[in-house]
């Protein structure tokens, strides 16, 4: 089962992740790609990771621009399952952004 983190434990693991932040109990990060291709590539990605944890993120997709926001709804807060999901997707998006 998921233990909500405290702040100063996510932000120590954020310090890790390039672009997230922490708001109102959930980290968000904001992911622009080259062209509409490329973000429909990484959501088909995002949503197999997530479903490989069982785990699923509010996803907002806008043509190049993807918005991710996730919480642990069961222990009402950020949980280690927020932030290794996070680090699965940013994984997914470093190739289609040319990082890797």
């Amino acid at each position: 089962m998921a233990v909500k983190l405290t702040g100063h434990q996510i932000e120590v693991v954020l310090t890790t992740l390039e672009g997230w932040t922490q708001d109102a109990g959930r980290i968000k990060k904001e992911y622009k790609f080259s062209d509409f291709t490329s973000s429909a590539m990484f959501i088909t990605g995002a949503n197999l990771e997530a479903e490989k944890m069982n785990h699923h993120p509010e996803i907002c997709h806008s043509y190049t621009t993807v918005k991710i926001e996730m919480t642990t709804h069961d222990v009402g807060g950020i949980s280690e399952l927020d932030l290794r999901l996070a680090k699965r997707l940013d994984a997914r998006a470093n190739p289609l952004l040319g990082k890797d």
